[in-house]
């Protein structure tokens, strides 16, 4: 099923899911189908528990490729992506494996030279966090400054083809993503996102230009690069201590409702932010005009894709259309969704556009970061704000016949 390089061992893994998803027909048979949600149990009997969890060790072990795949497909809703899938990718997040200390130090030496520890006072081998590409770990620079080092996990810049080939196999062999989520298409768009995440040098150049650009902005503080200890598999900036988003919730509502890169062509950002806009004001001529110029919609579907289409933007844009702030807590928008996702499944016609894969994995974590704080945020002033003081490349006031 894989190729011999990096295969998450494919005898075993496939010997596994066989014997579970035999178990699990067996279950079926005799016990008959759980009773529960319909779309959930009616699936193929590799979604079994155990088979998640083959799954999420599989993909445990090639990191980078597995987590940027989880990451694009766990933009969506248990309604799209089931539930036991949903469950490895949880795992796949927590999961990722450290490094060595032996191999830890051989990366090290590659990129910035083996007398990398003399420019440091000290350095712990300890990872503070471990993830999809690297891990990180507390320094203290010789000026005694604190600092923190990303690292990158020896390989996998340059496996990235072969190891996300190896995740689309997994999942189109067992039959684990519905047709619907359009699965090669977050695989194109994932192997992009990562060869850039992988590159340090380019994060870097970012990070100080972020720097620069939100220097006068009250609230914000991007680190400081630390350019002669970092390299394009190597990322040295300042150390910035931060809270935890769960004991944020404990923080006066005043502070938890302030709570919470890249650059997109001139065009999108226009008809995306029109589409908001629309989704806002319950403006259902404008949600379908943009959402064709996007390429959400490609102008063939029935009529029941577009009803159900235009209803999951009105209920993603409740935020958007609550006067005053808006009570993140009050209104479930990931269940109201999910409703509609097999009708979606059912009748989409094209993949949406490749920008909104990471676009909207940031707006996901934005949402439940302010439904986990519990925030209250005036969404509707700030992006009517937006919208007025926005230079639009032509004009879009046709489409939006309800704005205000």
């Amino acid at each position: 099923m894989f190729p011999p390089h990096r295969s998450p061992e494919p005898s075993g893994l496939g010997a596994g899911l066989a014997w579970g998803g035999l178990q699990e027909s067996a279950r079926r048979v005799i016990y008959g189908t759980p009773v529960g949600d319909g779309k959930q149990s009616a699936l193929s009997p590799f979604l079994s528990d155990q088979n998640a969890e083959r799954v999420a060790l599989a993909l445990c072990r090639m990191r980078g490729a597995a987590l940027k795949v989880g990451q694009l497909l766990s933009i969506q809703d248990e309604s799209l992506v089931p539930l036991p899938v949903l469950a490895a990718l949880d795992i796949v997040r927590q999961g990722a494996d450290v490094m060595p200390r032996k191999q830890l130090n051989s990366v090290l030496d590659a990129e910035l030279g083996q007398d990398w520890p003399s420019r440091l006072r000290s350095f712990d081998y300890e990872p503070l966090a471990a993830a999809s590409i690297g891990q990180v770990h507390r320094a203290v620079l010789k000026d005694g400054s604190d600092a923190v080092m990303k690292i990158q996990y020896p390989g996998v810049a340059d496996s990235i083809e072969s190891d996300i080939e190896n995740v689309r196999r997994l999942l189109t062999y067992t039959n684990l993503i519905p047709k619907g989520l359009f699965l090669d298409r977050a695989i194109k768009v994932a192997k992009l996102e990562l060869a850039r995440e992988c590159d340090y040098f380019l994060e870097a150049s970012n990070q100080k230009r972020y720097k620069e650009l939100l220097s006068d902005s009250e609230g914000y503080y991007v680190p400081k690069v630390t350019d002669e200890l970092s390299s394009k598999k190597v990322l040295t900036s300042e150390f910035v201590p931060g809270v935890p988003i769960d004991k944020v919730a404990v923080l006066s509502q005043e502070t938890r409702n302030y709570v919470g890169s890249r650059e997109f062509p001139k065009k999108f950002v226009d008809n995306y932010l029109c589409m908001v806009v629309a989704c806002a004001n319950r403006d259902r001529a404008g949600v379908l005009e943009m959402s064709r110029r996007l390429g959400f919609l490609t102008g063939e579907e029935p009529e029941v894709m577009l009803d159900a289409h235009v209803e999951a933007a009105f209920i993603v844009g409740v935020p958007f259309a609550t006067p005053g702030g808006h009570d993140f807590r009050a209104n479930n928008i990931t269940h109201s969704v999910s409703n509609l996702g097999a009708t979606m499944l059912k009748y989409r016609l094209t993949p949406p556009p490749d920008e909104v894969y990471s676009l909207h994995r940031k707006l996901s974590g934005a949402f439940l970061a302010c439904i986990k704080i519990g925030a209250v945020v005036p969404c509707r002033e700030m992006l009517f704000k937006v919208y007025e003081q926005y230079d639009f490349s032509d004009d879009h006031s046709e489409v939006l016949s309800n704005t205000g």
